[in-house]
């Protein structure tokens, strides 16, 4: 039963995927499913679109399933790469559900900017073809809710509320572009099995380093309790590393096709950004 529901709702391909990228035993990877599935609510979503037979188009629908096969892939790989050994599911239910549903009902008030702006002509669009407001907001913000994941892990290595994290989480990355930077990892398209493997290695390692520096900025010291101001005195504490990473956005953005190097140099420039913030010394 738990190969049938795997083959229908991620395809035929997912199980050999995971386990080349991440080197995982099949049984690892139905746990990482079925964690990835129920905490998502994954079953809820698909039928909810699968009742929309006859109200909107096929081609739509079937978008919006690839919508949540992207999620379910991305979310399956971050819980073996990062809860390998304790693929619990009854523990990672309890540990991730609420904070999911929370996370996800908030989504919007959450992005900002250029990422604002294309969840919501996203969500517009589904609605002007009959997608109902609950369905169409969950697909608008498919790829924005895996960071959830990593947000609840920041949340306990922070000891903030949730809430507080993913402010932090949501605003570096538009205050860094680091969800455009994702966005075009996402685009990348690997011509052999190595590059397939970078790019699932650049996904992980930004996942790692937006996680690390929003859990070193709720860490500062003697900084304003105001997101906002304490992004800003942040930025003023790393005046050598800042420049760094925008110019290399900067020559990102002037590139029709970067190469798979230029990916590896990026990561590199904010690892470093990373590391500084999570070692600062306090006060």
């Amino acid at each position: 039963q738990l190969a049938n529901d795997m083959v229908n709702h991620m395809g035929i391909t997912f199980v050999e995927r995971l386990r080349q990228s991440t080197g995982a035993n099949v049984p690892a990877i139905a746990l990482a499913y079925i964690i990835a599935r129920d905490v998502f609510q994954l079953e809820y979503w698909w039928e909810a679109i699968e009742g929309l037979d006859h109200k909107v188009s096929s081609e739509l629908q079937m978008s919006m399933m690839a919508e949540l096969m992207s999620l379910m892939r991305r979310a399956s790989r971050w819980l073996i790469r990062n809860r390998r050994s304790e693929l619990n599911v009854a523990g990672n239910m309890e540990k991730f559900s609420k904070g999911i549903a929370q996370i996800g009902k908030a989504l919007p008030s959450y992005l900002d900017g250029a990422t604002k702006e294309a969840w919501q002509e996203k969500y517009d669009g589904l609605l002007k073809q009959g997608v109902p407001e609950e369905i169409a907001a969950t697909i608008a913000g498919a790829s924005h809710l895996y960071a959830a994941l990593g947000i609840i892990e920041a949340q306990e290595n922070s000891g903030e509320s949730l809430d507080r994290v993913a402010k932090v989480y949501y605003a570096l990355g538009s205050r860094l572009d680091l969800t455009w930077f994702g966005q075009q990892i996402n685009t990348l398209t690997p011509l052999t099995h190595w590059q397939a493997l970078a790019r699932e290695a650049f996904r992980e390692d930004l996942d790692w380093q937006q996680r690390a520096l929003t859990v070193g900025l709720l860490n500062l010291q003697n900084a304003p309790k105001d997101i906002d101001k304490r992004i800003d005195l942040w930025l003023e504490q790393h005046t050598e590393l800042i420049p760094r990473w925008r110019q290399t956005l900067t020559e990102f953005k002037a590139t029709e096709d970067a190469e798979f190097a230029m990916y590896a140099v990026a990561l590199r420039e904010l690892l470093d950004l990373a590391q500084s913030t999570v070692h600062a010394l306090p006060g």
